[in-house]
């Protein structure tokens, strides 16, 4: 085999700095899941109420919970989309892409390893979160909510996070401008938002029963469904790599110009 790759992968692995940017996310991300275990239950009453309504949980754990998944997910998603943006859009953006790409190595070389150390801060932080997720909600734990079903559950947030990273390395593996990459790398998380959003407002929409509100109504359904994704979050994890290797796989086609 061809040494010159793996000899570029190496390079390409350490040329973030990977370890001091999980250390900073993971630290933000563990400062709002703590603080987010501390506050919510100190809200008033009438504010509870109004959050269990709107979100459709029941019950001051799994109020907390959804909070905290929310910071887990978010972390998990940014911390790798920056090294995404960095990865290729950003030299593109530069001017300096073309000159990268001259390298002897196949352009899917170029993108797997400039990508890979994405999703591998990104599942590092948010196992680290997931787990910080767990002593947070240590008091709120019981016969509803295990300690294997938190961690399945910020597990399978990570999943997704990992998906959406692929993907954004699909959709921007031709962005000419740095902005237009990062307004991507923002649909893209808040994609899946979406329909809670307007759950929010038209709980109509998604009846209790209905598969609108199993499938779409984010990351609230993921609590519902805690018994199922307790032992199904690796069959997840499997999923979000798979989607996440095809959209570095599209990538790879579409890098190089012409």
């Amino acid at each position: 085999m061809n040494p010159i790759p793996w000899t570029y992968v190496r390079a390409e692995l350490g040329r973030e700095p990977l370890a001091a940017m999980g250390l900073g996310a993971g630290l933000f991300g563990a400062i709002s899941i703590l603080g987010t275990c501390w506050a919510v239950p100190r809200l008033p009453e009438g504010v509870l109420t109004v959050l269990s309504l709107s979100l459709a949980v029941e019950g001051l754990p799994a109020l907390v919970l959804v909070n905290t998944l929310l910071a887990v997910w978010f972390v998990a998603y940014f911390v790798g989309a920056v090294v995404v943006l960095r990865a290729i859009p950003a030299p593109r953006a530069e001017g300096g892409l073309d000159i990268l790409l001259v390298k002897p190595v196949p352009p899917a070389v170029f993108v797997w390893s400039r990508i890979l150390p994405a999703l591998g801060l990104s599942a590092a932080v948010g196992l680290a979160l997931s787990v910080t997720q767990v002593i947070g909600l240590w008091g709120f734990l019981g016969a509803d909510l295990s300690i294997a079903s938190v961690l399945g559950i910020g597990l399978t947030t990570v999943a997704i996070a990992i998906a959406q990273l692929g993907a954004l390395t699909a959709l921007t593996a031709r962005t000419t401008e740095l902005a237009g990459a990062l307004g991507v790398a923002i649909a893209v998380f808040m994609a899946p938002m979406t329909p809670t959003s307007v759950f929010i407002y038209r709980p109509d929409l998604f009846p209790a029963e209905g598969v609108g509100r199993t499938l779409f109504v984010m990351p609230t359904n993921l609590i519902v469904h805690s018994g199922v994704i307790t032992w199904a979050w690796p069959v997840v994890m499997i999923v979000g790599v798979g989607l996440a290797a095809l959209g570095l796989a599209w990538a790879a086609r579409r890098v190089v110009v012409g």
